[in-house]
């Protein structure tokens, strides 16, 4: 099963702790209204949720869903410890069964500058995961954060919970390491050539010696974004660059940014980044900065 939601705005942590069941112990039976995340570290802990049993071993985690009753179906045959946290979605969230996960599918939308990039947070809710070692240190990041009586350290909780589930989508994606170094090669090519109105991503191919759907699923598993993609966002950020200096006019920017038609440039940056480049142009230093 997968934990699906569109970011942002970004889950709530709520709390977490950690606890140890003594042999035969096993957990408590409720229907909880917040997600509740275990990760262990040590032993087996045994859960049921609805009519599905899950052993937890030491390196897996288990999301149990909101909603859905859950208990430990026996006890435990050994010592076993685990890290808990409980948190909840401010807007909607969906639990879909298995999926290929990858950043083609993470990346939803390019941000402008009055809307945020928009990405849909994709978690395995069951998972075994190859460094565990990582995973507890987030985790004892976050409970220290949780006993602190520094008030800037609690404050700092919600991003420290972020940084599991970051940590967790991330190990979840298989990016082959071919598809990284492909996709390196195009964007490399795209930054040398980007301010050319004639460009091509069929040139590319066969400047790289890739056929183009190649190049393409490369980029999207590596970025989430096609190449031509890509390629406006490079030349839409060298373009806000000469904006902000304020010496060009707009038919030199756009020429310089790949667009031999002006009006077209105009267009495309207003669908962007949601106002003209005469108006971004005027914006005060201080409040692009922001």
């Amino acid at each position: 099963m997968l934990l699906k939601a569109k970011l942002p705005p970004l889950p709530t942590f709520i709390k977490c702790g950690n606890a140890t069941f003594a042999s035969g112990k096993s957990h408590f039976g409720r229907t909880f209204h917040l997600f509740d995340m275990l990760f262990v570290t040590k032993g087996t802990i045994y859960m049921k949720e609805e009519n599905q049993e899950y052993e937890i071993k030491a390196g897996e985690y288990l999301i149990l869903a909101p909603g859905l009753y859950h208990k430990g179906y026996k006890g435990c045959e050994e010592e076993s410890a685990f890290y808990w946290a409980h948190f909840s979605f401010p807007n909607s969230y969906r639990l879909e069964e298995e999926g290929e996960i990858n950043w083609a599918a993470i990346f939803l939308k390019t941000n402008t500058h009055v809307t945020p990039d928009i990405f849909e947070l994709c978690l395995p809710r069951y998972k075994r995961m190859e460094h565990p070692e990582q995973v507890i240190a987030l985790f004892e990041k976050l409970l220290a954060a949780e006993r602190s009586s520094d008030l800037t350290e609690r404050m700092k909780q919600q991003s420290y919970f972020f940084d599991i589930l970051v940590y967790l989508q991330k190990s979840a994606i298989e990016l082959p390491s071919r598809s990284q170094e492909i996709a390196h090669s195009c964007m490399t090519y795209i930054h040398a050539h980007f301010h050319r109105d004639d460009f091509q991503v069929r040139d590319m191919a066969k400047e790289l010696l890739f056929h183009p759907d190649h190049l393409t699923r490369a980029m999207k598993k590596a970025t989430g974004l096609t190449p031509l993609q890509y390629l406006h966002q490079v030349r839409f950020r060298h373009a806000k660059q000469l904006l902000e200096k304020g010496v060009l006019d707009l038919t030199t920017i756009a020429i310089a940014t790949g667009f031999k038609d002006v009006s077209y440039f105009a267009r495309l940056f207003k669908e962007k980044e949601g106002m003209t480049p005469g108006q971004y142009r005027r914006i005060p230093t201080y409040e692009r900065e922001k």
